[in-house]
């Protein structure tokens, strides 16, 4: 059964190295395991790290992962990588491409220099891509991505598994929690009364809360599991979308209009927010609605749970309290 893992306890005697520390997942990754052992993280020079410089349990390295520069360095006596950067958000296929695949490209030949032989990827059920009905996606089906996000994260599997490296692949559902700042922008929009739905008909998905993703890959970690597999992970329950919508609406304590905006309208809408709006201001990437318009993002979490025990502990229920009661505290709610 995954669970916190005891303070007295190390995550693993092996040394880690994080790469994407400074994004959603990463930051709550990093400052888990933090807290029980000492990690490497690799940033660029630009990324804020100031959640992390005054933590001696934690050491960055700085470099270019879409360049590869101070991979190398950072690599050095490393037993363990694990890659969670990605870029989610972006207006061509180009500027997805460069970090989730060249970026991977470039990590794993460093990897082979220095190596380092064991790595634990945090991939997306969108390099799966939907399912044709509410039947449970596995992990042996054909992957048939919708985005370019769900495309370049593939192709970054498929580099993994042909690496010759030990490897973990886990591809999580529909991610939230603290840090996240995607599901911030419909949180605001519900927050001020406006439920958009795209497209008509119901659409269900499958969750899952950060602690409980993080908790999961802390216990790959401690117990060494890089036996070349690929796992979905969610938190068990699958989410009509209207309804997990109005759970949010219930716990912002605030009444919200549905608004359906039809497919083609939507894609228009997420093509005026990549050309006019500074990266800042946006909303809904093109890229995002095309996986919106898919009305079946449900997957199995079964090879998880019989190989590792995984045992989510969050509801959606608790989750979103936790998760807006983090963005209220940083002032992201006005």
């Amino acid at each position: 059964m995954v669970s916190r893992i005891p303070v007295e306890h190390s995550l693993t005697k092996q040394r880690v190295l994080i790469i994407g520390a400074t994004g959603f997942v990463g930051k709550n990754l990093v400052l888990e395991m933090a807290s029980r052992s000492h990690v490497t993280i690799f940033a660029r020079p630009t990324s804020d790290i100031d959640l992390f410089k005054h933590n001696r349990n934690i050491t960055v390295c700085l470099g270019d992962l879409e360049s590869g520069e101070g991979l190398r360095l950072a690599l050095h006596a490393v037993d363990i990588v694990i890659h969670c950067a990605a870029r989610t958000m972006a207006r061509s296929y180009w500027d997805y491409y460069r970090t989730n695949a060249l970026g991977t490209a470039n990590l794993l030949e460093a990897m082979r220099a220095a190596r380092v032989r064991k790595i634990l990827y945090i991939s997306s059920h969108a390099a799966c891509g939907p399912g044709r009905d509410n039947n449970p996606v596995q992990e042996h089906e054909s992957q048939k991505p919708v985005s370019f996000y769900g495309r370049t994260k593939k192709l970054a599997e498929e580099m993994i598994v042909r690496s010759g490296l030990s490897y973990t692949i886990v591809r999580p559902a529909s991610v939230y929690g603290p840090h996240d700042k995607e599901i911030l922008a419909y949180v605001r929009l519900l927050n001020n009364g406006i439920c958009p739905l795209v497209g008509f008909g119901p659409k269900y998905l499958n969750l899952i809360y950060v602690r409980d993703l993080v908790d999961l890959i802390a216990d790959i970690v401690r117990r060494d599991l890089f036996a070349d597999r690929i796992y979905f992970a969610h938190d068990g329950r699958c989410y009509l979308l209207e309804s997990a919508l109005d759970t949010i609406s219930r716990a912002l304590d605030k009444k919200s209009i549905k608004i359906r905006i039809p497919s083609s309208i939507a894609m228009l809408i997420g093509l005026l927010n990549d050309v006019l709006l500074p990266s800042g201001m946006k909303i809904i990437p093109r890229d995002k609605v095309r996986e919106l318009a898919c009305p079946y993002w449900v997957c199995s979490t079964e090879r998880a749970v019989e190989d590792i025990g995984f045992r989510p502990r969050y509801t959606f229920e608790r989750g979103i309290l936790e998760t807006i009661d983090w963005y209220r505290k940083h002032g992201l709610l006005g």
